[in-house]
């Protein structure tokens, strides 16, 4: 019966060195059984002095790490997959200079791990759009610089767009221009038609109604509820990103923006699930091959 954890000291028993992690990866990714990742072929066979498969039919060889985000690592299986469970675990993140005390690796060295962690996240591929009733709403997010100004527009800050289920999936991403047409383009590809949206009197979300039910709430006029219609929940979501953003990673950069979503996404969309499927949902998204990282930019 393979070990449960709940706990930090219980995954470090589950996971005592890199072989526990491969078997882990050839029941996850295989369900026990080898599978070549070139052809596809089950008629493969294991050496027996080292952890690397091969093929029978197209006679390459191949690990249980070929095609997936450890592939051509240096690092020890192990330590990506502490990697993994304290950035699933800690609810606020886990900055580049904690994660290579934990780890006693460079914090250079744990800035690339953990972006490529992020990025992995952040792969958006063939998602569900989403329906029932969804709120939107956009905010602003970066260093606060003296003099700069706030609200809508604010200097220096990052207009980031939202749209939220009901007690369901929340939806992320930075917009150049928060406008009618980008907001409503972002809305119209990622919310089926019919669903109720939820939203308060921004003039971008005029006509909305035209292929949705629409409904407002006044925040000009401290209206905050209306009935059913408000955008607390997604409020909520900000000021959990916010304080992540602050507390944990300060000035993120523009350029790798988009991570940082990913995984407040994914932190978030798997908040009510224990620590064990919160870890399980993230190794489940490790089965790509992910493009280089710049490393010179710490952002």
């Amino acid at each position: 019966m393979t070990q449960k954890f709940t706990s930090l000291i219980e995954f470090l028993e589950r996971f005592k060195d890199d072989d526990d992690c491969r078997e882990y990866l050839v029941q996850m990714r295989w369900r026990g059984v080898p599978e070549c990742p070139h052809c596809k072929s089950k008629k493969v066979y294991e050496y027996q002095s080292r952890p690397i498969y091969k093929c029978r039919d197209c006679n390459k060889q191949f690990r249980v790490t070929t095609g997936t985000i450890f592939e051509s690592s240096n690092l020890p299986l192990r330590k990506w997959f502490l990697a993994m469970y304290l950035l699933s675990s800690n609810k606020k993140g886990i900055s580049s200079m904690q994660l290579a005390r934990e780890l006693k690796i460079t914090q250079k060295s744990a800035w690339y791990l953990a972006h490529k962690i992020r990025e992995m996240l952040n792969n958006k591929a063939a998602l569900k759009k989403l329906r029932g009733v969804v709120e939107v709403d956009e905010t602003y997010v970066g260093g606060k610089r003296r003099g700069s100004k706030r609200g809508r527009g604010a200097e220096h800050k990052t207009p980031v767009f939202g749209m939220l289920e009901r007690n369901g999936t929340l939806r992320i991403m930075p917009v150049e221009k928060v406008n009618g047409k980008t907001l409503k383009g972002l809305i119209s590809g990622n919310v089926v038609r019919g669903t109720t949206i939820m939203s308060y009197e921004f003039k971008a979300y005029n006509g909305l109604s035209k292929f949705y039910i629409h409904k407002v709430v006044q925040h000009g006029i401290k209206e905050y509820v209306n009935g059913d219609a408000h955008v607390n929940s997604l409020e909520g979501a900000w000021s959990l990103l916010k304080r992540s953003i602050r507390g944990i990673y300060h000035r993120p950069s523009r350029k790798y923006l988009d991570n940082y979503w990913g995984e407040f996404e994914f932190r978030y969309n798997t908040r009510k699930k224990c620590i064990e499927m919160r870890f399980t949902e993230l190794m489940k998204c490790s089965k790509i091959r992910l493009k280089h990282i710049d490393i010179r930019r710490t952002g």
